[in-house]
Formats: structure tokens, sequence, C-alpha cells
């Protein structure tokens, strides 16, 4: 794959495109190019997001990821930089298309970005509430258009609390390199088992809740059959080693999304 574009994480940043046009569709949004500029400002301000946490990452990354874009040096850091202040430029631009609410959410997810990059990210569990409130927000993105959240603080809240889960499944898999540069994350203080027993809580109460969407009286029945996929693999994903729980717990989540846009 192209550095420039795996820099990025496509696949992150897709979902969460996808996730804001949802957010969009079922805020009553009217079909119009609006739809284009949420899709391409949540795709580059994440992208941007992506870049810039690898940037503060290098040295961490060259013990547990050396084949990404910036250890391997198919990119340098500098240019990364560049690369990250562009791409989140574009993001604030298709914001600004749209009204000034969505701009100054792509303006705060944009700083978060930044100082979980830069600071956050080494403090115990509250860089992964930063990271899943991103994942949340951009349900939220897509509602600010029409400001109709009926649905969205549910789906935001789904988001989150599988983030969370992922997130603290990531940092287990990369234990090994905070230790050595002596991160204060979940699995370095506490220990990887208490952070597996804490991550799966998070996905547990995700599929708890899953039902919420259904419950608000929103969505026709068949969300329930559609979301039940959704939430096998997020069950199946419990028992399963990080490495394949961060993929897993994607794919569930997107199923989740796809129920309730073809059960509005």
């Amino acid at each position: 794959m192209n550095a420039w574009i795996e820099i990025i994480r496509p696949a992150t940043s897709l979902l969460a495109a996808i996730g804001a046009v949802v957010g969009a569709v079922i805020a009553g949004v009217p079909f119009s190019i609006d739809f284009v500029y949420v899709f391409l400002a949540v795709w580059f301000v994440t992208g941007a997001g992506m870049v810039i946490n690898d940037y503060y990452d290098i040295e961490i990354d060259r013990i547990n990821a050396p084949h990404r874009p910036l250890p391997s040096g198919r990119i340098s850091r500098k240019n990364a930089l560049s690369y990250s202040v562009f791409l989140f430029c574009l993001g604030l631009v298709f914001s600004a298309f749209l009204n000034i609410y969505c701009f100054v959410l792509v303006l705060f997810n944009g700083l978060i970005e930044f100082f979980y990059a830069k600071i956050y990210k080494k403090w115990w569990l509250f860089g992964n509430i930063l990271v899943s409130w991103l994942a949340g927000s951009v349900f939220i993105f897509g509602g600010l258009i029409t400001f109709d959240f009926r649905l969205i603080w549910i789906v935001s809240l789904l988001a989150f609390l599988s983030n969370m889960g992922r997130e603290i499944f990531k940092s287990i898999e990369d234990v090994r390199g905070d230790k050595k540069m002596k991160l204060d994350t979940l699995p370095v203080s506490s220990g990887t088992k208490t952070a597996k027993e804490i991550a799966q809580g998070f996905i547990a109460s995700a599929i708890l809740f899953s039902n919420l969407p259904y419950l608000s009286g929103l969505l026709r029945a068949s969300y329930l059959k559609i979301a039940a996929f959704g939430n096998a693999i997020f069950f199946y994903s419990l028992y399963e080693k990080p490495n394949k729980i961060k993929l897993m717990t994607k794919i569930a989540m997107l199923i989740i999304v796809l129920a309730i846009l073809f059960s509005f």
C-alpha cells in the first residue's frame, strides 16, 4: 500500500466518515451535496489525527510496529507533520460548508487529536476516553446539521463503549513498547489481566445497550435481526487475541451502524 494512504489508516478513516454520513441520515438531513461535505470533512480530519499520532509515536512504533510508514523511513517526520496539517485544513474547509457548529466540532476534535498524541496518550485511561469520544462524535457531527439527536446519542454511546474496549485491547498489544517508553497506560499500570477484564466489560456494555435503538421506538424490528450479527462478532471478540479484536470490533460496529441505517 502507498505510504501516504497507509499512514491515514484508510479503513478507520472510512468507517468514521461512513458513521458521520449515517449520523446525517438518521438526523433527517435531506439528500444533497451536504453528504459529500460530511464524508470528506470527517475523512480528512480522522486521517490528520492518524498522521499526527504516528508523528509522536515514532519511537514507540520502532518497537511495536516498525513496518509503519514513519519508523520504516518511507515518510519523514517533517513531511508527516505537514501532511497532517494539510489534511486537517481540508477537513475544516469542508466542515465550514455545512455550518458553524460542524466547523467548531471539527476544530475541537482536531485539538483533541493533537493533545492526545502529544500529551494525553500517556495518561492512564484518559487517552482511551479521548479517542473513544472521537469515535462517538462522528455521529454527532452529522446530527449537527439538523440538531435531531433522538437516535444519535444512542449510536454515539455504542461507538464510545465499543471503542473503549478496542483501545484498551490495543494498548495490551502495545504493552511491550509502552513499558519501554514508560507510558502510564492501563495494561502497564494495572497489568494485562486487569486491562483485559475492563476492556471486555466495555464491549459487553456495548452488546447490552445495543437494543436501545430499537427500544427507542424509532427503528423497525429488522434492526434486531441485523444487529444480532454485529453482537455475535462483539461477543466472539471477547475471547480472541488483542490483535484480532481490533478488526472484529470495527466490523461489529459497522454492522450495528448499517442495521440502524436500514431499519430507520
